[in-house]
């Protein structure tokens, strides 16, 4: 570069394109739980606490401990992929009837189709949804003394008024669809045109609300328009009778089921409710409710009066069409089998990218504990992609129900022999913390599992260095959000933890509480015993599949080999310069694409690494010499 001479300031460019992951801020932690809300059985794609609330829920007293764990780790700025475990939820239907539709695919694939309109999420609060569907309503209101009809019935050309019948006001007054032309009442009768104001003002149900509060009074689109069809348009809205609010409205639509807008997207109601509506689904409303048209016009349904010259009008939907969802149930609480069934759709690796797995929090008991925390360690073991963190069961460390204090020795002896049973593995991270915080949710203090803080500092560490540096220690393992420890290790007890590679969390005196360990739970001896050298592999070896993805099919020739050899070099030498590795070597030639190897279509690559070592063990020794020595004599420099 040029030299300066005077103070002045030089721009250069740098292509790390080739180069260490950087902006890691899409570094994402697998997570299963129960929820409020949400798909069921479904891996989801959770950037941010706002969006898990939205998706899935605030937490309620039953998932807290869950649902705080998985907070804590997005407030060191990774994200989820979310699974919400298939308990005994249900959705509210129309009717009440059971079902579970446990996301989009499984009513696309034939869930709820027997249901007229079904919550979109599975839980006790689809109970709180009432479903509005409405066209233009009757054309008149006719008094007829004593017609005999029941009131709230539905009935179609019924004799005792001689027109189609969309609602029975009382005892002497109907509404009837008549089409263009004006009714001819019997003698003693009257007939009314309905007007866009009573329109307006017929009530919801029981909600307080009226159709005015959902648009204007529908009329003819301008698809159906333009094939002499009348009065297709449909107005759908959800209100929420907790608070008897409009939550959702979806105005302006077709009873033609291949009706377009001016844009050419689909405005069939059915269609359009199942595609953008956040809330319900439609299903099987029959013929008694509302009559489609069909993709063939010349099919339309028979006008109520229409002579053959006139545009063809199709049936009214009834009032009856909508109304009360019911029959929504929760479910917190998730089997050993619910659990691990949900853990298990992380095992594929092309469903979807891991970097860690969190635990979350405690199960009822320590048995069932255990068995979560395996489902946990048997994603990551399974993939070898990605680190499974696991915190001890809540009851080794804290005593509930009024119970006796535990003591410290209590708590090191009950925290390693839960450990005991979780497998050797370098894929695998044990930490000895439960931490006491505030869960503003619910307002109130509670204990939970420190497993997504500790996969949470690795995050951290990664966004503000690299992936290959410990997230441990006071400079970069201090943990967030903090009130206290359950159990704050001394150093014998951290010996011992150490000891059965589970990594201390400890407060000490003037500072909040860190991760005070690196280690993974590999038993033996290696440098896979420590995160940051399984990190360093991960990255080295997501790099050295996206650049071998990149040679699948080509020659395998030096051209290719040399290729390979010097883009995957150019990246070790960028991790060697930011101290991942102290050196390396890359073999990709004919020395191990043997003539043998090429006949087989085969593309064989080495790579050698010496990963750069965390400091765990400092030994300082301060001497006192006499004052006339010289510091030549005493250490011979």
């Amino acid at each position: 570069m040029a030299s300066q001479v005077s103070p002045g300031v030089v721009i250069r460019e740098r292509d790390l394109s080739t180069g260490v992951l950087t902006g890691v801020s899409g570094l994402r932690a697998g997570f299963a739980s129960s929820f409020r809300s949400g798909p069921v059985g479904k891996i989801t794609n959770i950037g941010s606490e706002r969006e898990l609330i939205d998706t899935f829920g605030a937490p309620a007293e039953a998932n807290a401990a869950d649902w705080l764990v998985a907070a804590e780790f997005m407030r060191y700025g990774g994200q989820l992929s979310v699974v919400r475990a298939a308990t005994g939820v249900l959705n509210a239907t129309l009717d009440g009837s059971a079902v579970l539709v446990g996301s989009k695919s499984d009513f696309d694939a034939g869930a709820g189709a027997s249901e007229k309109f079904i919550a979109r999420t599975a839980g006790a609060d689809g109970n709180n949804l009432h479903v509005v569907i409405v066209d233009r309503g009757p054309d008149f209101t006719i008094t007829k003394t004593s017609h005999g009809l029941s009131v709230g019935g539905t009935y179609t050309d019924d004799a005792a008024v001689g027109h189609e019948v969309v609602e029975v006001v009382d005892a002497n007054t109907v509404r009837i669809i008549q089409g263009t032309a004006a009714p001819t009442p019997a003698a003693g009768d009257t007939s009314v045109a309905f007007s866009n104001s009573q329109w307006n003002a017929t009530a919801i149900g029981s909600t307080g609300l009226t159709y005015k509060e959902v648009g204007p009074r529908p009329s003819t689109s301008a698809f159906a328009s333009e094939r002499y069809i009348s009065y297709d348009e449909v107005h759908l809205a959800v209100v929420d009778t907790s608070t008897n609010t409009i939550v959702e409205r979806m105005t302006y639509l077709s009873k033609i089921s291949d009706a377009k807008s001016t844009e050419g997207a689909s405005i069939y109601w059915k269609d359009y409710v199942n595609e953008y509506s956040g809330y319900i689904y439609a299903s099987a409303l029959t013929s008694s409710e509302f009559t489609t048209l069909g993709s063939d016009p010349g099919a339309a349904v028979a006008s109520y009066g229409a002579t053959a010259a006139a545009p063809i009008e199709l049936a009214r939907i009834l009032k009856t069409a909508g109304g009360a969802l019911s029959g929504g149930t929760d479910d917190y609480a998730y089997t050993t089998g619910e659990i691990a069934a949900a853990y298990s759709l992380f095992q594929d690796t092309e469903e979807t990218g891991l970097d860690f797995v969190i635990m979350g929090g405690s199960m009822g008991s320590e048995a069932d504990t255990l068995v979560k925390a395996g489902a946990v360690a048997a994603v990551a073991n399974t993939r070898k992609d990605c680190i499974a963190f696991i915190s001890p069961f809540t009851g080794n460390q804290v005593a509930y129900s009024g119970g006796s204090a535990l003591t410290p020795a209590q708590q090191l002896e009950n925290t390693i022999d839960y450990f005991s049973s979780i497998g050797s593995s370098s894929y695998v991270v044990k930490d000895s913390g439960i931490k006491y915080t505030y869960d503003r949710f619910n307002d109130k203090y509670r204990y939970i599992g420190c497993n997504g803080d500790i996969a949470g500092l690795c995050v951290s560490v990664s966004t503000i260095a690299d992936d290959w540096l410990s997230p441990a220690g006071t400079s970069r393992g201090g943990l967030q959000n903090v009130v206290k420890l359950a159990f704050n290790p001394n150093k014998a007890a951290r010996d011992d933890l150490y000891t059965a590679a589970i990594n201390p969390v400890v407060a000490f005196p003037g500072s909040g509480p860190i991760l005070f360990g690196d280690k993974t739970a590999l038993a033996s001896p290696s440098a896979f015993d420590r995160i940051n050298v399984r990190r360093l592999f991960l990255n080295i070896e997501k790099r050295a599949r996206s650049l071998a993805e990149g040679v699948l099919f080509e020659q395998n020739d030096p051209v290719t080999r040399s290729s390979f050899n010097a883009a995957l070099s150019g990246y070790l030498s960028e991790v060697q310069s930011r101290r991942g590795v102290t050196d390396y070597l890359v073999v990709c030639d004919e020395t191990n694409n043997t003539a043998e190897v090429i006949d087989r279509n085969e593309f064989v690559a080495e790579i050698f690494v010496k990963p750069t070592r965390s400091i765990n063990y400092v030994t300082v020794t301060v001497t006192a010499t006499k004052t006339g020595v010289t510091f030549s004599e005493v250490v011979g420099r």
